[in-house]
């Protein structure tokens, strides 16, 4: 999985902003809290209705990206924004600028770095779209358009879950095997991505500004 490619940092982008700690080895296994004596399992319209009431406007994040292109994790730091009902941001801040931005069907990527602002529509990349649709979803609590776009599996408590997230396209099968996104009650604290060849990132998010 080329971490590089455009699309494949906006599928990232997409992952993240649905958004404890480094992972490993991704799975999709969860303990239940010491502290949570209900012992009463969660299910995704459970997850994804907190996570609309949870939601933050922005947040402060740092993503590793791990790849067999790359000796050492790239570790990247910034800020997300999301806009209702369909402005989503990503802006990285360290250790170089870039920003991501999506306003309806409009996707834009700009780097400073590489001297690069580049516009897409997400109707020449299905995939993407149905990213896009989905994401939305989760942010918006739409869980019947979520379950459209992916298989999903949900486990632990509202102390402590992972809502597992698998494509069903053929098309998002080819570019991430699955997504794997962790929390407690309303709040989301971990997004992992995994590619079919085995890449992954993984992204913490932290309230409060970037530092």
């Amino acid at each position: 999985m080329n971490f590089g490619t455009t699309q494949t940092r906006w599928i990232c982008f997409l992952s993240i902003l649905l958004l404890t700690g480094n992972v490993a080895k991704v799975t999709a296994e969860s303990s239940l809290s010491p502290g949570d004596r209900s012992g009463n399992v969660w299910t995704v319209e459970q997850v994804v209705a907190s996570l609309k009431e949870g939601r933050e406007p922005s947040v402060s994040f740092e993503e590793a990206t791990y790849s067999s292109l790359l000796t050492e994790p790239l570790i990247v730091r910034g800020l997300l924004r999301f806009t209702p009902p369909s402005t989503l941001e990503k802006e990285v801040l360290e250790p170089y600028r870039e920003r991501y931005l999506i306003e309806g069907d409009r996707v834009t990527f700009e780097s400073e770095r590489k001297h690069v602002k580049k516009t897409i529509s997400l109707e020449a990349y299905p995939a993407l779209r149905s990213f896009v649709e989905a994401f939305r979803a989760t942010l918006t609590g739409d869980v019947v358009q979520l379950k459209n776009v992916y298989e999903t599996t949900v486990d632990g408590t509202s102390r402590q879950w992972t809502l597992l997230l698998r494509p069903y396209d053929p098309a998002g099968k080819s570019m991430v095997d699955y997504l794997l996104l962790s929390g407690s009650e309303g709040r989301l604290t971990t997004i992992a991505i995994r590619a079919p060849d085995g890449d992954r990132s993984v992204m913490t998010l932290r309230r409060g500004p970037s530092k």
